[in-house]
């Protein structure tokens, strides 16, 4: 089902005189361990798992492996965003082999599009061509956005950068979304205001999703009204090295401060709802990952906010449109 491209893990391992190296698996890809690990059994070479998170590459564990005495990293699951690190760093796509022509197929009745934007995760990006091919045989002309300042090819969404989207929504009616899960069709309707079919070459399935998610609305505002009720406030920021919003953070600090609420600045690696709830605070402010306030939020005791909900709940910008999170350099550092 997935290439995990065992020749470029050979070379690379050959390449570097490893020894030891230090693996990342998403926990997707967990339980195909056995395959991943094969051209490490064949060459000799020693692997230390990091069994932490492995949410992108934004969450990278080179200083980990590093002080293990690991001679490189291989990170599977994800593509390079650029991040700098002090290991030899090889990145393992984890491409799906899957093709989307017939979940694509089963959506057709739903593609009242003229002019469609094409958009995948890293796993199905390289079935865009394809896609369009099937597609514009229907009538249907496909665009496809460029990389973003934190994507690597045409085409490719993160949950905190759907720039490829934006790039092509003023030409299009609508999207297709090729790829698993929610989050990245529900951000690409919020920011571009345009419809999505979402299609599972996995589950040979589709979902739609609206620019007017009135349901999503109405539980984020219920989120806003809770929170705006509290007095103690926990801004989160992230220690990993592509989720680091120190600058950001920050900003957020000294806003609610000039608010009147109390507001403390924490940096925490993982961020769990047990080590929250040791804090006790009446709402908490996630300047991380952006997928952690939209997917996890329920796991919280308090609410937890969106840089943007902040703003929000201090009157300073209204609900609607609501803006998804998404990571820019100048909130970094």
């Amino acid at each position: 089902m997935y290439d995990f491209e065992e020749a470029k893990v050979k070379e690379f391992l050959k390449r570097t005189g490893a020894k030891r190296a230090a693996l990342q698996v998403p926990a997707g890809l967990a339980p195909h361990l056995p395959e991943i690990m094969r051209p490490f059994d064949q060459l000799g070479v020693e692997v230390v798992i990091m069994a932490g998170s492995c949410y992108g590459a934004c969450d990278l564990a080179d200083e980990a492996a590093k002080k293990l005495g690991s001679d490189v990293l291989v990170h599977y699951g994800h593509a390079d965003m650029g991040l700098e690190s002090v290991l030899p760093t090889l990145f393992v796509e984890a491409r799906i082999e899957k093709s989307p022509i017939e979940s694509l197929e089963l959506a057709l009745p739903e593609l009242r599009f003229k002019r469609v934007g094409l958009v995948a995760t890293v796993q199905h990006v390289g079935h865009l061509e394809e896609a369009a091919n099937f597609l514009e045989l229907h009538g249907i002309q496909t665009f496809v956005g460029g990389p973003s300042t934190r994507t690597r090819y045409p085409g490719q969404v993160l949950g905190c950068d759907v720039g490829c989207a934006k790039a092509v929504a003023p030409m299009v009616e609508g999207f297709i979304y090729i790829g698993t899960g929610e989050f990245h069709p529900l951000g690409v309707a919020l920011v571009t205001g345009k419809k999505v079919v979402a299609v599972n070459p996995v589950s040979v399935s589709f979902k739609i999703f609206m620019p007017q998610q009135d349901e999503f609305i109405k539980e984020r505002k219920a989120m806003v009204a809770r929170a705006a009720l509290g007095k103690t406030f926990g801004v989160i920021v992230s220690t990993k090295k592509g989720q680091s919003r120190f600058n950001l953070a920050s900003k957020i600090v000294d806003l609610l401060r000039r608010e009147g609420k109390r507001t403390y600045l924490l940096a925490v690696d993982d961020i769990s709802p047990e080590v929250m709830k040791n804090f006790g605070f009446d709402a908490l402010v996630l300047v991380a990952c952006p997928r952690i306030p939209v997917d996890d939020a329920e796991r919280f005791e308090s609410p937890v906010l969106t840089p943007f909900e902040v703003l929000v709940m201090l009157g300073k910008l209204p609900i609607e449109p609501y803006r998804m999170d998404e990571i820019n350099k100048e909130d970094m550092g």
